[in-house]
């Protein structure tokens, strides 16, 4: 039977894809939506407050994710990599305990942060980023710190049973809808700055509650399964061991995330921290893409691990890779080249002045992305303490160059730093995951399309652009060009596989349309 038919039996990889590809969609759409939804709420702050109080905001959100990701105790990535481990084991109980020590733990570490940051806030604010006007931001927001806590909490037990919607329901929409509104209102009453800070910590809070009713209504936990969770001592022990070097990833990559944005206020002031959070939210579109792959992946390579089917792995790995470099590409080349249409016409013309540092960052998320899902493959693997040192000495690096590129160059610097630190780590990942794997990215039908592609794109660009004047309505059909191009670019370089097919058809069972023309162009250009 030919290959693309419906009643083809599936490989082992079109199996897994398949599971990626399911939920994929689904926490993709959501991730956009929730970006799309968090960067209009920096739009409204930007444009109805100062780029002081924006830049306060912004420094106050940072230390509210960080203190978040500290309480989360790298249960974030820990706790469903340990479900969908014992999941593929069978052995239930063993997830009864990892789900009702995972809710302990965040709870109580939640509080705990709460306490040191409300305690703390004259002391940071003052003393470490000499803004005491940050004081009253920083015990607002610390308030929803438990809250917060919990969401991670409750979003990584429901990865672990490959759950994702819960994700795209609370996390990525409702404290995101909610903020806004709650944001418009403070805007219409014309009311304080302050009460910015309040709106996002009541979402948050609303949102909490809101999950948990959600939780246990759906039945995940029952009192004899808390009970088997406070018995399971053993299981909450190695969920502990297992998630804390996690933690320390998770600490340093918001270190790393946020260290730009922490020593542009320290070194220069709350403006250049709103200048510099005009570019930022926009570049993480590169890499949410990645985010919302390995969200689903995670489990689905844990399940796999746990069965040894590292053939499977190696594949999936590869070809996953090259779609989310396919997609990413033409945004990335979007960043590249009109970083000033796109900053002028979302935050206004004085946000111009960020268009290198935007063009910087975007270069480093799209080489994050070429080397793949290195940090995934690792942890389901268990290299968890190889991951902690890794990103230590990524952050490291991150700091020192911050420090010497900061006082210098601004937001470039800021972003140079943080560009070239995540490319060491990803250069440290991918090193270490082929040495006790073989498994890597780095082939010639992810890389040869991609160097023609730049190579074409940019004569093209150069080109046209000493006879057109680029206006933000005409970036989509940039895009559709880029994409396009590199697409028939694919084709010709014969870098289309097997295992590209089997994805395609995974996509076509969950769209529910044939894509007959395409599997068989597809099919005449395929190794």
């Amino acid at each position: 039977m030919a290959i693309g038919e419906q009643s083809i039996d599936l490989s082992p990889v079109n199996e897994s894809l398949q599971k990626v590809v399911k939920s994929t969609a689904i926490i993709f759409i959501g991730n956009i939506l929730g970006m799309i939804l968090a960067f209009v709420a920096r739009i409204l702050i930007a444009r109805h407050f100062t780029q002081n109080e924006y830049g306060i905001f912004s420094l106050a959100f940072t230390i509210l994710s960080i203190s978040a990701v500290i309480g989360s105790m790298g249960l974030q990535r820990g706790s469903p990599r340990q479900i969908a481990y014992y999941l593929g084991k069978g052995k239930q109980e063993n997830v009864s305990s990892t789900v009702a020590w995972s809710l302990t733990f965040g709870s109580i570490t939640g509080i705990i942060i709460f306490i040191i940051i409300f305690l703390s806030s004259d002391f940071l604010s003052a003393k470490i980023f000499g803004m005491p006007e940050l004081s009253s931001s920083l015990k607002i927001f610390s308030v929803a710190i438990p809250f917060y806590v919990l969401i991670f909490i409750l979003t990584s037990i429901f990865r672990g049973y490959k759950k994702v919607k819960e994700a795209v329901y609370f996390q990525n929409l409702l404290k995101n809808v909610l903020f806004i509104l709650l944001l418009v209102l403070v805007i219409l009453i014309d009311t304080s700055f302050r009460w910015c800070i309040v709106a996002y910590s009541i979402s948050i809070s609303i949102t909490c509650i809101t999950f948990l009713i959600y939780f246990m209504k759906k039945k995940l936990i029952s009192p004899s399964f808390i009970k088997g969770g406070k018995n399971s001592i053993s299981i909450g022990m190695k969920l502990l061991f297992f998630s804390i070097p996690l933690l320390f990833v998770s600490i340093l990559g918001q270190v790393m995330g946020w260290m730009d944005t922490l020593m542009l206020g320290y070194f220069k002031t709350s403006e250049m921290v709103g200048l510099y959070n005009a570019a930022t939210p926009l570049v993480t579109f590169i890499f949410y893409a990645q985010t919302s792959v390995s969200f689903i992946y995670l489990p689905v390579l844990s399940e796999l691990y746990s069965k040894n089917r590292k053939e499977e792995m190696r594949k999936s790995y590869a070809i996953l890779t090259k779609w989310l470099c396919s997609f990413t590409f033409p945004l990335f080349l979007i960043f590249i080249f009109f970083p000033e249409v796109i900053l002028n016409f979302f935050f206004g013309s004085e946000y111009i002045v960020a268009a290198k540092a935007l063009q910087i960052l975007a270069a480093g998320f799209f080489v994050l992305n070429i080397f793949g899902f290195n940090d995934t493959a690792l942890t389901t693997m268990g290299e968890t303490k190889f991951l902690a040192w890794a990103t230590f000495i990524a952050a490291g690096i991150n700091i020192t160059l911050n420090i010497l590129f900061i006082p210098n160059f601004g937001i470039e610097g800021a972003a140079g730093a943080t560009a070239i630190a995540m490319v060491i780590l990803g250069i440290m990942r991918a090193a270490k995951l082929y040495s006790i794997s073989q498994i890597h990215s780095l082939r010639k039908t992810l890389l040869k399309p991609i160097f023609l592609s730049t190579i074409l794109i940019c004569a093209i660009y150069f080109i046209s652009k000493q006879f057109v004047v680029v206006t933000f309505w005409m970036l989509p059909l940039f895009f559709i060009f880029f994409i396009t191009l590199s697409g028939c670019l694919l084709l010709l370089t014969r870098s289309f596989e097997q295992e590209d097919l089997e994805m395609l058809l995974a996509i076509e069972r969950k769209l529910g349309i044939k894509l007959v023309s395409i599997k068989n162009l597809m099919r005449k250009f395929m190794q």
